[in-house]
């Protein structure tokens, strides 16, 4: 069976297929549209979004998996600018856990992402035991505290987390995030970073549609990334796996009310 088929019936050589192809793989060949070197296709789907007759499939990006798109774009550019202006990293929790239908239906958004050649490649862990989160703050505490920190170039922005956290028990690692997810990816993709960042970048502007706010975990990556033995094995990444970021999840206990405001574009056009 052919990876790719084309009812003739409804076929209008547009070439709209040909055109969106990434790698150039399909071709009029000598009539109709045909998956040349069909091992290279990627399978992102494009060859059969994109046809106005829904004349083509594809055996690795099925017609009958796609949903129809009534408009696009879907939201005016003043609207777009809007939303993604006013999303914020969320630091303050309401003291409230996340049900696990509620967490599911936000991660799923993340398998939409772009990836590096559509190589996706991420699953996810999600930790929403208390004992568990405060555990992990306390190891990535006890990393800043290493005296491999002593010297780095962060130590006085470290011995001020540190500081909050020994006085005051206050949680400025997870902010007393009620859920955190971690991306991982088997331990030989090297496209795990990258493709996890994209994923999580859907799932973090996603958060706030649902009632959700989210932010990075960056302390505890740090800690992560760095090879720190004891919070590594608390992550409980999967073996042959290795861990490509972290984000925490909860409802947020403040609503902003206006738009913050960031650098001037700095922006070159080349003309020579």
């Amino acid at each position: 069976m052919s990876q790719i088929s084309i009812d003739q019936t409804r076929c209008i050589k547009c070439g709209l297929c040909v055109a969106v192809c990434p790698r150039g793989l399909i071709q009029f060949n000598p009539d109709w549209p045909k998956l040349e070197n069909p091992a290279l296709c990627v399978a992102c789907g494009q060859c059969v979004a994109v046809c106005p007759t829904t004349a083509l499939d594809n055996v690795r990006a099925p017609l009958a998996l796609q949903s129809p798109l009534p408009a696009f774009p879907v939201l005016d550019g003043e609207k777009a600018r809007q939303f993604l202006r006013s999303r914020r990293s969320i630091r303050c929790y309401l003291p409230k856990p996340v049900p696990r239908d509620k967490l599911l239906q936000l991660m799923d958004i993340a398998r939409f992402s772009p990836s590096g050649g559509n190589s996706q490649g991420i699953s996810y862990l999600v930790i929403d035991r208390p004992e568990r989160l405060r555990q992990l703050t306390e190891q990535t505490i006890a990393w800043m505290e290493s005296p491999a920190q002593e010297k780095s170039p962060a130590a006085k922005v470290y011995a001020q987390y540190v500081s909050m956290y020994r006085k005051s028990a206050r949680d400025s690692i997870l902010r007393d995030a009620p859920a955190l997810v971690l991306g991982t990816a088997a331990a030989t993709f090297v496209r795990g970073r990258e493709n996890t960042i994209l994923a999580l970048a859907y799932v973090d502007l996603y958060a706030s549609s649902i009632g959700l706010g989210t932010c990075w975990a960056g302390l505890l990556e740090t800690a992560a990334f760095s090879g720190f033995a004891p919070l590594l094995e608390s992550l409980g990444i999967p073996d042959g796996k290795q861990f490509t970021g972290a984000l925490m999840v909860g409802y947020p206990k403040v609503s902003f009310q206006r738009l913050v405001d960031r650098n001037p574009l700095e922006l070159t056009f080349q003309d020579t």
